[in-house]
């Protein structure tokens, strides 16, 4: 009875979100009850907000972006999913007999979403913080929803790559600031477990965030406009650094995380407007095309490199059953 209940609910929640849903805290599937989704374990309820299910069940992350800043990151995240993600998307999931299922975790105005999409690629965005006004604008609106990645609604399993910009850094901090909690590290093998568990076998979880031995942080606390780099001390915790992943995602059950090429991940779109901001970009643009470079790979974890993108990878399950025999 219940099992014709639970399919009864995924059509009708297909209608709000095209991936099935569970849960966030004990994964049972939820059912939708007029305008709230409720799950059919605990029995907590879920609403919607603006038009959006919203399943966060932690802190919301309390992000303060303006009108102009919001564009900004609409352009560069549309971006770097079409000049980055997707070519890298394609390489690694070209075996896939359906359109590969992708989840951008964290993703803001939800561009890249838009991207994917139009590339062949059943992606979905989910995000906890004030970027979701953008949502409404995207072409598929129903394919966001807003959610905590310590604590994802979604079944075991079920997506093929996940993509995860600049998250990591947010986790187990005071609000929207650079400052970590007693329990940032507890929080981040959270997060890690949480790609872990929703990753499918054979599946990738692309990371980013800079590299915290590069001696300046090139992406947080700058004014709008400005290039001046922010100097950064390898021994601040905010930042990760490639042996940092490495350790969340070896304890979550990841394999082969490795650091990956940076060259087309940034598309200097900001400083492309300008003159000045053109020649200030010649220097990171440089370090990026070095580090990028096959025979100078083992420079990406270095002091060198400002930008980490890190892949960590989910074994196949003939990988898991053979380690299970041995």
């Amino acid at each position: 009875m219940r099992g014709a209940a639970v399919s009864r609910d995924r059509n009708q929640i297909a209608a709000y979100f095209p991936v099935p849903l569970v849960c966030p805290l004990c994964h049972e599937p939820v059912r939708l009850s007029g305008e709230r989704f409720q799950c059919f374990g605990c029995a907590r309820s879920f609403p919607m907000v603006s038009g959006f299910p919203d399943f966060v069940t932690g802190e919301r992350f309390a992000d303060e972006t303006d009108a102009e800043q919001l564009a900004y990151e609409e352009l560069s995240n549309r971006d770097l999913a079409g000049r980055y993600l997707v070519p890298l998307f394609r390489r690694l999931l070209a075996r896939a007999d359906a359109p590969p299922r992708i989840l951008s975790l964290g993703c803001g105005a939800g561009t890249d979403v838009d991207v994917l999409c139009e590339a062949g690629f059943d992606c979905v965005g989910i995000d906890c913080g004030n970027r979701t006004t953008a949502w409404p604008r995207r072409v598929e609106p129903r394919r966001f929803l807003r959610a905590n990645g310590q604590r994802l609604p979604f079944a075991s399993e079920t997506f093929d790559a996940i993509f995860c910009g600049c998250v990591f850094p947010h986790v187990g901090v005071v609000g929207d600031s650079f400052e970590v909690t007693p329990r940032y590290r507890e929080d981040r093998l959270e997060l890690a477990a949480e790609i872990a568990r929703v990753l499918a076998p054979g599946g990738s979880a692309l990371v980013s965030s800079p590299n915290r031995w590069f001696p300046f942080d090139i992406f947080h606390g700058r004014d709008a406009g400005s290039y001046r780099p922010i100097p950064y001390w390898p021994g601040d915790p905010f930042l990760l650094s490639l042996a940092d992943y490495r350790r969340l995602f070896e304890s979550a059950g990841l394999g082969g995380v490795r650091a990956e090429p940076v060259r087309g991940y940034w598309s200097f779109c900001r400083s492309r407007q300008s003159i000045k901001g053109r020649l200030l970009a010649i220097p990171i643009r440089t370090l990026f095309s070095l580090v990028s470079r096959p025979y100078l790979a083992f420079l990406r974890a270095s002091p060198f490199n400002p930008w980490l993108v890190v892949r960590a990878e989910k074994s196949p399950r003939g990988d898991e059953q053979r380690s299970a025999r041995l």
